[in-house]
């Protein structure tokens, strides 16, 4: 396996094809190591591009408004204006320091928690969090076209 000059836009691609292709009994974790890739690895070249979507429209982005559970507060007090981009650096957070536990449906895994230390929390469900990250991975490598 090579990477062309383009890493990023062939993560991007190579993760959109994992999510898409991947059918298997570990597809809560698959989904959580694309989330970890597109979430960390990207963020500080392409965390501009990710839009400023008002918090209600969420679905747009497979993430019902009512999985987030609170999107707490920024290091200086003020209460973040909820939207995609904040969300998408609150799941950051979570992904990158652990803060992620699974949810348990009889017996399977349903879905996850997510917290970070600012007070944000979501439950997404992993069709929440399927159609997240492969529209995530989508928007990301037509941003690095």
């Amino acid at each position: 396996m090579e990477y062309n000059k383009k890493f990023q836009h062939d993560f991007m691609k190579r993760t959109l094809s994992i999510v898409d292709e991947y059918k298997g009994p570990y597809d809560a974790t698959i989904l959580i190591n694309c989330l970890l890739g597109l979430l960390v690895l990207p963020k500080e070249a392409l965390i501009d591009k990710i839009p400023i979507y008002p918090y209600e429209e969420l679905a747009q982005w497979g993430i019902n408004p009512k999985s987030i559970k609170r999107f707490g507060r920024c290091d200086y007090g003020h209460e973040h204006t909820p939207n995609l981009r904040q969300l998408v650096k609150r799941l950051r957070n979570a992904v990158a320091h652990f803060n992620v536990e699974p949810l348990h449906l009889d017996g399977e895994v349903s879905g996850f928690s997510f917290k970070d230390r600012n007070g944000f929390r979501a439950e997404l469900s992993l069709d929440e969090l399927r159609e997240f990250v492969g529209k995530l991975a989508m928007h990301l490598k037509q941003e690095t076209d």
